[in-house]
């Protein structure tokens, strides 16, 4: 597991759900709600829960939501990533990092 990667992904996390946390309910409007669900959608579908029906897509949530919807998509991810093999793990995580900064980014 790389773990510098995996602690940038915990990192970015926390510091999107604590946006979210803080930001006023006026500033969380349709388009902000759209990129937290596709970024959380995005995650989903690299490592899918093989318990869900193929191409099951997450809900749109609002906006006291949304913190909650990125930081179970991401727990989520990183449980699951426990089973996969190392090198396969690893390009899924930068993947995941990186969806992760652009939202970080893409933030009021």
């Amino acid at each position: 597991m790389n773990q510098p990667i995996r602690e940038t992904i915990e990192i970015e996390s926390q510091r999107i759900q604590d946006r979210l946390t803080v930001m006023p309910l006026s500033r969380a409007d349709g388009a902000v709600i759209e990129r937290v669900r596709e970024a959380a959608q995005e995650i989903v579908d690299i490592r899918p829960d093989p318990q869900l029906p193929e191409g099951a897509l997450l809900p749109s949530v609002g906006p006291s939501a949304l913190a909650a919807q990125i930081g179970l998509v991401v727990r989520d991810y990183l449980t699951m990533q426990t089973q996969r093999d190392e090198q396969t793990a690893t390009s899924e995580d930068v993947a995941v990092a990186e969806i992760l900064i652009e939202l970080r980014r893409s933030l009021p």
